[in-house]
């Protein structure tokens, strides 16, 4: 314990630099479509980690950056990512997203949660253990993604190059441990409008719904969803323009947030509209996906365990839809437990486009993750965050998709403690001051549990 002790205190004088570091990354818009400032951020993060003393590299063109310390054939790695979603309905935020702002003990803007805050903490606890003075006897290494919100094309890459870490976490998910990871699927449908949807050759009279857009980003429920009405009358159509407001959340608990796609369509259908193709459309996609486990697609899940553990159930959400070249493009995000077909549920997916005339265009999917509990360094873990937290650690399912599932022997572990709020991809996002620096604490341990340890972790 006096190890973990000097820890703690290092770490706890370095708490305003911590914020002050953590601030400026957030500063950068590194959103994930933005090559330009997801570099940024990445070549910040690793002029940061030079100066602090560890070996750091740019690879792959960019695509992965890596910040390694220790000696040793064992490699203890940590995976992260510096790209953040987009930063949705500014009107919702009550600060700027890249301007962060200190407030009531929490640090608002975008990254803040997912995933900066978490990398920032991981430095400073690589850090702390190399203050100790002692010979680290493993590796650690700190993999940085750049797509990670997106196509994980950086992943793909670098495990396709180079030798993967033995064993590790991704601070991009929840405390306590989370050796189960539900898989995830992305998939794009494509219908055709075929007809004019307004009359806007003058021709038949009443009010038709001509257009609809709502989401920009796979991985989040819209929280906003605008429609076009157009009425024919006396063969001069007028179109006005109709916004729906819904509660933006991340993707794999859609039941927190409020789907703007299907408030729009509740209030359309209370409008009198005409019954055209893309009004049935979106009652198809609400008739479908209305029932978030998919009781309404035929995959309910029929239970929620796979031996014993809680790996809970299959999970739906219409993420992105849009009227693009005269067809109806609909995203829908899948959340899948271990154990789950995933040929399944792309057959129904695609039986579902097929029979209403359209198509299954892309699919792109990741795995469901299981880690088995015993072993040595998910004990390890277990034991820091049992020291640091004072909470009892119980192992647990993780709901979102993180680097967990890009290599083996990775769990998802932080940065959100049970009890607090999980604002990941939503408007106001938010880290606490405490639990940044418990974050830090908790890896700090963890870390010196293994690397000054002679015996093998694996």
């Amino acid at each position: 314990m006096r190890y973990n002790k000097r820890l703690l205190e290092y770490l706890d004088g370095k708490q305003e630099e911590i914020i002050s570091a953590l601030c400026e990354f957030v500063k950068i818009e590194s959103i994930s479509d933005n090559p330009e400032k997801v570099g940024e951020a990445l070549d910040f993060i690793l002029n940061y980690a030079r100066g602090l003393g560890f070996d750091a590299e740019s690879c792959l063109d960019g695509q992965v950056g890596v910040i390694e310390v220790g000696e040793g054939e064992e490699v203890l790695g940590i995976l992260a990512h510096v790209d953040v979603v987009g930063p949705g309905d500014l009107e919702k935020w009550d600060t700027e997203p890249f301007d962060p702002v200190i407030r009531d003990g929490r640090i608002y803007g975008r990254g803040t949660l997912d995933d900066k805050g978490a990398i920032i903490a991981c430095l400073y606890a690589m850090k702390a253990v190399c203050e100790l003075g002692r010979p680290l006897r493993k590796k650690v290494r700190l993999i940085l993604g750049t797509q990670e919100e997106t196509e994980w094309t950086d992943m793909r890459a670098y495990t396709a190059a180079y030798p993967l870490p033995d064993y590790g976490f991704t601070p991009d998910g929840e405390f306590p441990l989370c050796n189960i990871e539900k898989g995830c699927l992305d998939i794009t449908l494509s219908f055709p409008l075929d007809e004019p949807e307004a009359g806007a050759d003058g021709g038949k009279a009443g009010k038709y719904l001509t257009r609809i857009e709502a989401g920009s980003t796979p991985n989040i429920v819209p929280g906003l969803c605008t429609a076009e009405i157009t009425e024919c009358a006396d063969g001069n159509p007028e179109t006005r323009s109709i916004r729906f407001q819904g509660k933006a959340v991340h993707s794999c608990q859609p039941e927190k947030g409020e789907n703007a796609i299907f408030k729009a369509a509740e209030q359309l259908n209370a409008m009198g509209l005409e019954n055209n193709r893309l009004l049935a459309l979106l009652n198809l996609i609400c008739e479908k996906l209305g029932d978030v486990y998919g009781g309404n697609l035929g995959l309910y899940s029929e239970t929620e365990y796979y031996r014993g553990e809680f790996v809970h159930r299959n999970v739906f959400s219409p993420t992105i839809l849009k009227v693009e070249n005269g067809n109806v493009l609909l995203h829908v995000n899948v959340r899948f437990p271990y154990g789950e077909d995933e040929n399944r549920i792309i057959g129904t997916f695609r039986r579902l486009a097929e029979s209403n005339r359209g198509e299954l265009i892309q699919v792109s999917s990741l795995p469901a993750v299981y880690v088995g509990k015993d072993r040595p360094f998910l004990k390890a873990f277990a034991e820091a965050y049992d020291e640091v937290s004072g909470r009892i650690n119980e192992f647990t399912l993780a709901y979102g998709g993180s680097y967990a599932k890009a290599m083996p022997n990775i769990v998802s572990w932080g940065p959100v403690f049970p009890d607090e709020e999980d604002t990941c991809h939503e408007e106001n996002e938010y880290i606490r001051i405490k639990s940044l620096m418990d974050n830090a604490k908790i890896f700090a341990s963890a870390i010196s549990k293994i690397v000054l340890d002679n015996k093998s972790y694996k």
